[in-house]
């Protein structure tokens, strides 16, 4: 039987053990590498007479006598070695292969040769541990099934995922650009609080925590804006901060609760100034990050070169509702939401009905040039000036693409007055129930009553990116905020769907009878491990009262392997994803006598016995994942 994933461990521990008892550190604090993998690859034919020193994780190991392979890797490159007895000693040979593991950190040196393959490989004259592994690395084939604990174990996502890796790569170069844009424009760094008395800037649920020292509560801020445009009163013309976002709000495709955010401030610039500024930073960033203006996602191209429309908001929402914003009173709104299935909270007035009507209009919008939408109702935006003579609309701009908001600008509102009225009239919508409304915030009004210059303001966040990436914004996070994982109860909660696949090795030439042998006794062993949680039955009733049993409670299905080493490596993969798992190998075929059958594994290393089948269950997701590559048995 292969190892329990706790049994690995402490085997690994006790090599721990080993080193120590022999005076050898498995965690040494230093390292002679004298070149990247990248470097020693690229340099290849320079460095061939030269004695060098690589470093890496073991990503692979294999023996053929007194000679061994291994694959090592670093940050920047995968590069194989050569081990020989007959160079390193035997003591040191035997080291290797007793003591080391895939998964570890080694250093090697050595020098460089091609083998016969032409493979560039460092023949090594010494080796030492750097960091020994306790736990095993997911096998190169099968990787990590499970979308959940992709998320959860970022760190193996991204070490057995190459475009992951570059996910964050490409994420990094996005939000230099922007820093590297804005510095060159002469924008000033600035770093305000996340701890907040009062949250303001956005409409969005507020994270509260404790100040234990000050005894009071603070909120995790929601928004850069608020404590930047205070910036702009103490003098300072062109102010942005790069920094973390908090809103206590629900989860999808493209909204998280913690993310990053960059907004920017700019004294004395109108809206128009704004507008055009804004789209050549855009068109800067993509090009920085993405190396082209023209970007594909799900099937959708979208050209951002030239110059983008400004669309008005109030003309656009007419043309898909047919309602006028100038003239429509709130019933005609509700009256809408009704008929489309909008659903909304009875205390909901003007503006979150013209939002949520707003959301379903947009993804009709046209795909193929980013638009902006320009002078929005006034109940949507109570932080932006009014545009010149009117009372209704103000100076806000969203940037639509691919259907979705992708960045909002603003001519600031700077009217202490005006301010004033519009933050009590979202306090009276948060006495009515909407926790998303913005709450007074006496200390900004008074920071503007000693006077704030006219300005544009600009806010994106990581939504931009995820969208531009084509994958939803938690995969381009990398520890996005995760439900408990601890089991849940029945109240209130459905269970996960679980299912078990059965594997038969259809390369061991069985006959039907020991097909159905293999299938029933690995069906059997599964179920008395799991007892009433699998074998549990529901009943179906006939017209004339005759109950028949409906199957059991999980699906099995069966499929085909090929080998018994694809079983084995199945086997002992689905154990390291804590599946439930059962074996079936030539011995228990071949005897009912269970003492035998021991007596005969006793005999062989685990590379020897033959699997004639094997049967995982858990997780829907993570079974399909590990199973996918077998094909369904006919």
């Amino acid at each position: 039987m292969s190892e329990r994933l706790e049994d690995i461990r402490n085997r690994r521990i006790e090599k721990v053990k080993k080193m120590e008892e022999l005076g050898l550190d498995a965690y040494p604090s230093s390292t002679a590498r004298t070149h990247t993998n990248a470097e020693a690859l690229d340099n290849f034919s320079l460095l061939q007479e030269q004695t060098i020193t690589l470093v890496g994780r073991v990503r692979s190991m294999r023996g053929m006598g007194k000679i061994l392979f291994a694959h090592i890797e670093d940050g920047n490159a995968r590069v194989q070695i050569l081990v020989k007895q007959e160079i390193v000693g035997d003591e040191q040979f035997n080291f290797f292969l007793d003591t080391l593991d895939v998964g570890d950190f080694i250093e090697a040196t050595g020098k460089l040769f091609e083998t016969k393959t032409g493979e560039k490989t460092l023949e090594t004259i010494s080796f030492k541990l750097l960091a020994k592994s306790l736990l095993p690395l997911p096998t190169e084939h099968f990787g990590i099934a499970d979308e959940e604990t992709k998320l959860r174990k970022r760190y193996l996502d991204i070490l057995f995922e190459p475009a992951v890796k570059d996910l964050f790569v490409k994420k990094a170069k996005f939000w230099q650009a922007f820093r590297d844009f804005l510095l060159k424009e002469g924008f000033l760094e600035m770093y305000m609080p996340i701890l907040e008395p009062v949250p303001g800037g956005a409409e969005a649920e507020p994270f509260i925590t404790h100040h234990n020292a000050l005894d009071r509560d603070f909120y995790l801020r929601i928004s850069l804006e608020l404590p930047l445009k205070k910036m702009l009163v103490a003098g300072y013309e062109k102010v942005f901060e790069l920094g973390r976002i908090f809103r206590n709000e629900g989860i999808s495709p493209t909204h998280l609760q913690d993310y990053t955010q960059m907004e920017f401030y700019w004294a004395y610039a109108d809206f128009n100034m704004l507008l055009d500024f804004w789209q050549r930073m855009y068109q800067y960033v993509i090009q920085q990050t993405f190396g082209s203006l023209v970007i594909e996602v799900d099937g959708q191209v979208t050209d951002w070169s030239g110059t983008w429309e400004r669309v008005s908001y109030t003309e656009l929402f007419k043309k898909f509702t047919g309602i006028d914003l100038e003239i429509a009173p709130d019933e005609d709104l509700r009256a809408y939401c009704d008929s489309h299935g909008i659903t909304y909270e009875s205390f909901v007035q003007r503006g979150r009905l013209i939002d949520l009507i707003f959301k379903k209009v947009r993804t009709g919008l046209p795909k193929d040039k980013p638009i902006f939408l320009i002078n929005q109702p006034i109940e949507l935006e109570p932080l932006a000036k009014k545009v010149p003579g009117s009372q209704k609309l103000v100076q806000r701009a969203q940037l639509i693409a691919y259907g979705s908001e992708l960045g909002k600008g603003f001519g600031e509102l700077n009217d202490p007055i005006d301010q004033r009225s519009r933050f009590e009239a979202q306090a009276k919508l948060r006495e009515a129930g909407d926790k998303e409304a913005q709450m007074f915030d006496a200390e900004y009004i008074e920071a503007m009553e000693y006077g704030m210059p006219p300005a544009a303001g600009f806010g994106v966040a990581d939504r931009l990116f995820s969208v531009l990436a084509g994958r939803p914004i938690r995969e381009t996070v990398v520890f996005p905020p995760m439900r408990d994982e601890s089991p849940k109860d029945n109240v209130g909660k459905a269970k996960e769907t679980k299912i078990a696949v059965v594997l038969v090795n259809e390369g061991a030439g069985l006959e039907n009878w020991q097909r159905l042998n293999t299938v029933a006794h690995l069906t059997a062993a599964f179920g008395a491990r799991e007892g009433k949680a699998l074998l549990m039955q529901d009943e179906i009733t006939t017209e004339d009262s005759q109950k028949i049993k409906l199957n059991i409670q999980h699906a099995i299905m069966l499929k085909t392997a090929k080998t018994s080493a694809e079983l084995l490596e199945l086997s002992v993969q689905a154990k390291h994803e804590g599946l439930e798992v059962a074996e079936f190998t030539r011995e228990m075929i071949e005897t009912t006598d269970d003492k035998k059958v021991i007596e005969w594994t006793h005999g062989k290393k685990l590379s020897e016995v033959e699997y004639l089948g094997v049967l995982v269950f858990g997780k829907k997701s993570v079974v399909d994942g590990l199973t996918k590559s077998f094909s369904l048995h006919e």
